[in-house]
């Protein structure tokens, strides 16, 4: 009989640990928040036949594919460039550079797309830095506080009109 109350103690504090952490998701900041709508997805372009790879910031709960373009209209004024979209080709993808964020000197490039198809309904971010390091990358000092703040501006301009 002791025994298997120390095995049945043994298997719930295995599966107490085990269920503890797979609570904590990769992305820190998106465990601390409830941010269930966000995703950080690794996507390819194939440029000059090299594969360039990259995060993207994706939302889900938006109202059209074009929100985070809409956004960055509201917060940053016009975009500097646009190109043909990364995931659909009939929407303008468009990119700001020289974006001050936050109070420090550093400057950021964004790219605004997003996809609304049968299978696919999101807009997106893409962000470099001014050395052109990826700042949804795992390792970027300033991710959480990025994702934090462009997730911040989506909610309070998603009912904005553009």
């Amino acid at each position: 009989m002791k025994n298997i109350k120390l095995i049945i103690t043994f298997v719930i504090t295995i599966s107490l640990i085990s269920c503890s952490s797979s609570k904590i998701n990769k992305d820190e900041i998106l465990s601390k928040t409830n941010y269930n709508n966000l995703k950080i997805v690794k996507t390819s372009k194939i440029v000059d036949n090299d594969t360039i790879s990259f995060n993207e910031l994706r939302f889900y709960n938006i109202n059209s594919a074009l929100d985070t373009m809409k956004s960055m209209f509201l917060d940053f004024g016009t975009w500097t460039a646009e190109d043909t979209g990364l995931h659909q080709e009939n929407i303008t993808r468009k990119v700001w550079e020289k974006v001050k964020l936050f109070e420090d000197k550093e400057e950021f490039s964004i790219v605004a797309d997003g996809t609304e198809t049968m299978t696919d309904f999101y807009a997106c971010l893409i962000i470099v830095d001014s050395a052109n390091r990826d700042c949804l990358d795992e390792n970027y000092p300033l991710k959480n506080k990025i994702i934090d703040f462009f997730y911040e501006r989506m909610k309070k301009n998603k009912n904005k009109k553009g």
